[in-house]
């Protein structure tokens, strides 16, 4: 009676291991099969930074109109301060594969950035939003 037991107790683990087994198979294959996204948001950071640099570019050749021109340097310092938290924001979240994390964070980052343009520029609400247009086309084309 207790081999019937032993058998039966044998053959109920081997079934829940083999059922386990592939539904962790399953899972594996889902994950692998969907759209890899892990590199979408570095590089649309890096896209963010190129803007950046092109702001900076711009206002040391005195191609954007400041509000005051005593500015300058303020804003230079902050872009460069925009440059680096755009590299601590990627740095923090890379290994992170949440969607809504990413958006977030870049989310408040951009406005950090517009707010700043309109600070800043005389022209800044046209500016904030030629950039929005900008980074919504290149992010589309990433997809």
């Amino acid at each position: 009676m207790i081999s019937f037991y032993l058998l039966l107790a044998a053959l109920a683990f081997l079934f829940l291991y083999f059922s386990i087994k592939k539904l962790t198979v399953q899972i594996d294959e889902k994950v692998l099969l969907e759209p890899i996204k892990s590199d979408l948001y570095p590089k649309f950071c890096e896209c963010i930074d190129e803007k950046i640099r092109n702001f900076k570019e711009q206002i040391q050749q005195e191609k954007l109109q400041l509000k005051n021109e005593h500015t300058k340097d303020i804003l230079l310092e902050k872009l460069g301060d925009f440059s680096r938290e755009l590299t601590f924001i990627q740095t923090m979240n890379l290994s992170k594969k949440n969607d809504e994390i990413w958006q977030e964070e870049l989310f408040s980052f951009l406005k950090e950035i517009e707010n700043t343009l309109l600070e800043f520029l005389e022209n800044g609400e046209q500016e904030a939003e030629k950039l929005r247009n900008e980074l919504m086309r290149e992010f589309e084309a990433l997809h």
